[in-house]
Formats: structure tokens, C-alpha cells, sequence
């Protein structure tokens, strides 16, 4: 018998002990020492939220790195947006500034940084994509203000239901693509966390179905994936209006298909060949089934968000690549989460330039923690690729191009922009000089993206003087993965994206590079044989 259905057999029948084999009991002990150590494990990570100054109210929170970085729902801090400001309650029974960073109004997701010298207990994220129906799942919280000395609730159920769609008000407070969960969720749940029995994060509780006659959980919450969160991220920690997308064509069912029955003839989609009465197959990688799960699944990007969309025409298969739109902020409610006071938590709001610069400065120190560290570069002074120098180099002869470029050109019309690998290693020297000190660059973070795969946090220099470039770093481990910029002399918009990234000596680099010249591919470049050059060589 399995531990956990032992559990459930010795927790109603605690008389039966001594009739079970002593093998299996071991088993049952030990799951339950392994949760609650769990549970031990967790609670430093869940943050009782309040306004600046109040007890009343609130809701709940989850810190997801050391530096204080948090999550929550926005209509948790709503009323908060005024100033900004907040406390958050830890169970070590401390209370701790927190500031509100970037908002989600229509997907109901808000970011805050807590604020104390020493680093912060974190919950690592997880993979909401590979839940399965009946997987145990656990809240943790403060519902009903019962956290009095901030030690939060715990409960404990299953995954009773995924990709489920709840409306919101208007265009804000939706739930797409979310959990539904038994366990148990209750007013002042709001913005908790929901784990794992592994310990990770897979989603943010937010709300329940509850009876007519009062606000009592009925066994039926809900809970909006990490996967969704994950892709808002990097704007939320910069402080950024962050908005949903839309895809500027709507479908609906017909005969077991999915149809394309409305399109805007200067959407994306369309310009990539898109047309009324072709059928919707995938969305995103996901097959779609109908209208309202394309809907559900359209929910959980952001706008400019890249997508593939594969559909059908006369029995013909075909797929584009297109950059979702943006959908528009929500108006205010007519009933507002913030009380209905003058002020409209909806709307759009100026960027935190604090909250961008610490955004910016994480970005680099992981970048160059990718790297191999602060020390790994100083030393070196140049990069040859199967033996032929990058071309650019520290020293009296620095940026200049290679006189016969191994690259060569995948497509034969494709035509390159004058002096760019120049300009690309001239770039990526300038990002590992500015990552000792990016906040006197002109850097500011401008939002997320996903790149070969990876969920990145995009970078633009935008400086007097000097080339202007956007720069996409993984979000989780600071690797590079494109350079984006114009080159001065054809004005050509060129691309560079990186993969396969492979230490050599001390030094971890991009052993594989795509170059795009306005959006098309020009060549695929492999960096077989990478050698570092240094001071002392």
C-alpha cells in the first residue's frame, strides 16, 4: 500500500497500528516527518501582505528569490497603489517594508520587493505544465487575518482540474489556462502560494467558487499557473505596465473544427498569411480544441509575446511565427478592488526608475556570474574561433573586421550588413565592461521575450553617441541569447541570437550563433573551436 493511502487509513482508524507490518509503518512516518519538514521549509517564504501601516484587510504572498523579489495578486494590493508602499509579515514574526513593482491587472498578478539587509528564504518555480489531474498540491497563507504572528496556514488537497477559464470584471482580474484545486482557499489566501510536494512554486492562489449565503470555501479554488507568471516576470521586476495579448483574429467552432471567423487585415497574422476559414490546429505548441480553449490559452501571454501558429487550408498544413499585440489596460471597475476611491488601480503607471536599475544591475551580475564570473574577463584580450580572431579585441587595434569572414550565407540573395560582426564583438566587450557598473550606461530593461526557448529579460542602451542595442539575457541564468542593433553604415537591422553556451578555460561562451539581417536568416555559425587569449598568454 502506498504511504499516502496509509496515512489516510492510520489517520481514521488510529487503533489499527499495531496491525499494520511494521515495514509499511516506517514508510507512513517517514512521509509525514518528509512533509512536515516541508512545510518547515516553506513557511520563511510566505509573506503576510498588508498596507503601509494597516492590519486590516491584506491578503498573502510568496518571496521567489533572495533578494526579496515576491508575488501576489493584484487585487491584494490594489489599495496599495497610491504610494506604492506596503508591509509583509514573515513567520519569523517580523514585519518588513515592501515596495509594489510591475502590475498585472488582467491577469490578476502583481510583483513586490521586501527589504532587509540579510538575504531572503525563497521558493524555487515550478513546472505548472506537467500537473497532472490528482497530484496533492498545498496552500499557504493568511486567511482570515489568522496569522496574527505571521506563521502562515497551511492546507493540503489535490489538483482537482487544469486549463480552466474563469471570467474576471471586464478586462481585468481574469483567470486563464489556471488550476483548479481541493485544497482548501479562503479570503486572506489571496496571492499565496501553491506547491508542489516537491516544495516548488506552481501557482499563485487567487480565487474560489463560494456558496450564495457567504464567503465560505467549498472545496472548489483556483490558482493561476507559474508557467503564465513566468513569461511577465522580467517586466514586473522592472517596474513595468505589463499587458496581455491579443492575436487580431478570433475563431470559433464549427463541425469538431476550430475556424478562423474574424481577422484584422493589418494584424500580424494576417501579414504572415493568415485568412478567414482557415483552421486553428496549434497555438503556441498546444493543439487547440475550440473556441474557448484557444481563448483560455491566448490569455496567458503577454503582448508582443512570439508565437507559432499552425492551421489548415484545402488539406494543406502550414505554420507562421508571429509577435502577439497588445490588448489595452483594463478601464476602471465599476466596483474597484482599491474600495472605489479616486484613484483607478487599472490604469497604466509610470515606471519605477528605482525598481528598472536593480532590474538592470541583476541582469548584468548574472550575465557575467554566467560568464564565469567577475574575475573570468579581466584578463583577456581576445576570442579566436577556429583560429581566427573575433573581430574585436582589447588593445590598439580593437574592433576591427575580419578581412575573409567564415561565415557564409545559408540563402544566396541574402545580402550582409556592412562591418557587423565588427559591431557585434564591439557590443559584447561594451556589455562585460558595463556589467562591472550598468547604471551609468543608459541601459534600462523594456521588457520580456522568449528566445530559443528560454524566457529572457530584454535590455536597451539608449545613448548620445554611441550605438543603441537591445540585449536579451536569460531570465534564470544570466546566459546571452541575441543582440539586436542597426548597423550604421547599410541601416540594416541585424540579429544575432546564441546557443550551446560551453566554458572554455575560465570563461563560458555562446558555441553556436544565428545572424539575421532585417528578420531573415543570413547564416548559421558554429563555434566548434573557441580559444581564449589572455594577458599572461
Amino acid at each position: 500500500m502506498p504511504a499516502w493511502a496509509l496515512t489516510v487509513v492510520l489517520a481514521a482508524c488510529p487503533g489499527q497500528a499495531d496491525a499494520v507490518d511494521p515495514a509499511d509503518l516506517a514508510r507512513v512516518r517517514a512521509y509525514e516527518h518528509a512533509r512536515v519538514q516541508l512545510v518547515e521549509r516553506l513557511a520563511p517564504t510566505v509573506v503576510c501582505m498588508f498596507g503601509r501601516g494597516e492590519r486590516i484587510g491584506g491578503g498573502s504572498g510568496v518571496v521567489i528569490d533572495a533578494e526579496g523579489y515576491g508575488l501576489t495578486n493584484f487585487h491584494v494590493v490594489a489599495g496599495m497603489m497610491k504610494d506604492r508602499l506596503g508591509d509583509g509579515g514573515m513567520s519569523d514574526h517580523q514585519l518588513y517594508p515592501l515596495d509594489v513593482l510591475g502590475i498585472d491587472p488582467t491577469g490578476d498578478v502583481a510583483m513586490f520587493k521586501l527589504h532587509r539587509p540579510e538575504p531572503f528564504a525563497f521558493a524555487p518555480l515550478g513546472d505548472s505544465g506537467a500537473l497532472r489531474i490528482g497530484d496533492y498540491a498545498m496552500a499557504m497563507g493568511n486567511p482570515f487575518l489568522l496569522a496574527e504572528d505571521y506563521t502562515p496556514t497551511v492546507t493540503l488537497g489535490i489538483i482537482s482540474g487544469i486549463h480552466r477559464y474563469q471570467w474576471g470584471v471586464g478586462r481585468a482580474l481574469r483567470y486563464t489556462d489556471c488550476i483548479q484545486v481541493d485544497t482548501s482557499i479562503n479570503p486572506g489566501n489571496s496571492g499565496g502560494p501553491l506547491f508542489d510536494m516537491a516544495g516548488n512554486l506552481i501557482g499563485i492562489n487567487g480565487r474560489v467558487s463560494i456558496e450564495e449565503r457567504g464567503r465560505v470555501n467549498v472545496g472548489v479554488g483556483y490558482a493561476i499557473s507559474i508557467n503564465q507568471i513566468k513569461r511577465f516576470i522580467p517586466a514586473l521586476r522592472a517596474g513595468l505596465p505589463t499587458k496581455h495579448a491579443t492575436a487580431g483574429f478570433t475563431v470559433f467552432d464549427r463541425d469538431g473544427r476550430v475556424i478562423v471567423d474574424q481577422i484584422l487585415d493589418d494584424s500580424p497574422a494576417y501579414m504572415a498569411g493568415l485568412r478567414l476559414g482557415d483552421e486553428i490546429l496549434r497555438f503556441g505548441g498546444a493543439a487547440i480544441r475550440t473556441q474557448n480553449h484557444f481563448a483560455s490559452l491566448l490569455g496567458v501571454y503577454p503582448g508582443g509575446w512570439p508565437v507559432e501558429v499552425s492551421f489548415r487550408r484545402d488539406q494543406e498544413v502550414r505554420s507562421i511565427r508571429i509577435r502577439l499585440e497588445n490588448l489595452p489596460f483594463p478601464k476602471q471597475a465599476r466596483r474597484s478592488p482599491a474600495g472605489g476611491g479616486a484613484t483607478n488601480p487599472y490604469a497604466p503607471h509610470a515606471v519605477t526608475k528605482t525598481a528598472n536599475r536593480r532590474a538592470v544591475a541583476r541582469a548584468f551580475k548574472k550575465f557575467l556570474e554566467s560568464t564565469g564570473g567577475p574575475g573570468a574577463f579581466r584578463s583577456v584580450r581576445s576570442i579566436h574561433v577556429r583560429g581566427e580572431r573575433l573581430p574585436a579585441s582589447r588593445g590598439p587595434d580593437a574592433w576591427q573586421p575580419f578581412e575573409d569572414s567564415n561565415v557564409r550565407p545559408t540563402r544566396p540573395d541574402a545580402v550582409p550588413a556592412e562591418n557587423a560582426d565588427a559591431f557585434e564583438a564591439e557590443i559584447l566587450w561594451t556589455l562585460l565592461d558595463a556589467a562591472d557598473d550598468p547604471t551609468d550606461g543608459g541601459y534600462s530593461v523594456i521588457g520580456g521575450d522568449e528566445v530559443l526557448g528560454d524566457i529572457a529579460v530584454v535590455i536597451e542602451r539608449d545613448a548620445v553617441e554611441k550605438t543603441d542595442f537591445r540585449v536579451a539575457f536569460d531570465d534564470r541564468t544570466g546566459a546571452l541569447l541575441r543582440l539586436e542593433f542597426r548597423d550604421p553604415r547599410s541601416r540594416k537591422e541585424v540579429r544575432y541570437e546564441y546557443g550551446d553556451h560551453r566554458r572554455v578555460g575560465h570563461v563560458k561562451l555562446p558555441h553556436k550563433r544565428w545572424i539575421y539581417f532585417d528578420d531573415a536568416l543570413y547564416a548559421e555559425d558554429r563555434f566548434d573551436e573557441v580559444e581564449i587569449s589572455s594577458s599572461a598568454s
